[in-house]
């Protein structure tokens, strides 16, 4: 436990650390270009930055035992600070939509489009290696904060190469009897980005709802855990009659009322059975913990 603490704390920290210098000079091409665009990407990455940080000071309560005080742990605080992000990023997306639309409204903006250019592309190349480089070491480490700091980085190389299309289009445009559509290109291509950002934030916030509040998992983690429980538990002569599964950020707490075929239970062949499903699950699912209640 104490190592995949640490390999998530490093994987966080790094990844905070490059946003942040990815950031900063988003912010100063912003201003040197007045590109619409590219101070929207900046304040989406100072948002996603503060977030990931302050969940990665928090990162050692989310791996505290569970007590009788606190029976499912400090899991929940992860649930609590992905609906913050994902709320707030769906918020700066609302607002940078609307500062956008007044923008086109009033003539819109002329830019360095081949400075711009040069930028991206090679920010662009740098997310790419960064998002791979992150993945491959989160292999061992798949947690959702892990998982939602990847979906940033893959919104934000999505985001760049948009934006090298836009930067590429009002290059060129410049130069045809189109030129007149080219002030406007840049707060269009600001608008339609912030609409594809709120899509994947809302599903985030969504689904740390459900944990949140102890729903069930997805219906696709729901079949793979019964699958998984019914073929390990047909060694045994029990048969599961209830399910109870709730998600809690990333711990799946999973609860099997069962009973005996000759309605006699052996507390040690039910020991035998319980560790037997519950090692199977964990080479499925990183965090679980599996009780089973017979039934009376």
């Amino acid at each position: 436990m104490k190592e995949k603490l640490k390999k998530e704390g490093k994987i966080l920290k790094l990844s905070v650390l490059l946003s942040t210098l990815f950031t900063m000079s988003e912010i100063i091409m912003a201003f040197i270009s007045n590109s619409k665009a590219l101070l929207m990407d900046s304040i989406f990455a100072i948002a996603d930055v503060i977030i990931i940080l302050i969940i990665s000071f928090l990162l050692p309560l989310i791996y505290k035992p569970v007590t009788e005080k606190r029976p499912y742990g400090y899991s929940q605080i992860e649930s609590i600070f992905i609906i913050i992000k994902g709320i707030s990023v769906a918020i700066i997306a609302a607002f940078l939509i609307k500062d956008n639309i007044e923008v086109l409204a009033t003539g819109g903006s002329e830019l360095d489009c081949a400075l711009l250019m040069f930028y991206q592309i090679i920010e662009v190349i740098l997310f790419i290696g960064v998002y791979s480089y992150l993945k491959k070491k989160a292999k061992k480490v798949d947690t959702p904060v892990i998982e939602s700091d990847l979906v940033g980085w893959k919104i934000d190389t999505a985001q760049g190469m948009g934006m090298f299309v836009s930067f590429f289009l009002q290059f060129i445009l410049k130069y045809t009897n189109l030129s007149f559509i080219v002030p406007y290109i840049d707060s269009t291509v600001a608008i339609l980005i912030s609409i594809l950002m709120i899509k994947e934030p809302i599903e985030m916030v969504i689904d740390a709802f459900k944990s949140l509040v102890l729903f069930a998992p997805e219906k696709e983690t729901m079949e793979e855990i019964k699958e998984i429980v019914s073929r390990k538990i047909k060694k045994y002569p029990y048969e599961v009659t209830f399910y109870d599964i709730v998600r809690t950020g990333r711990m799946i707490w999973i609860e099997l009322y069962i009973k005996s075929d000759d309605m006699n239970i052996n507390l040690k062949e039910l020991k035998k059975a319980k560790k037997d499903v519950e090692s199977s699950l964990k080479k499925e699912f990183d965090e679980i913990y599996v009780e089973f209640t017979p039934e009376i």
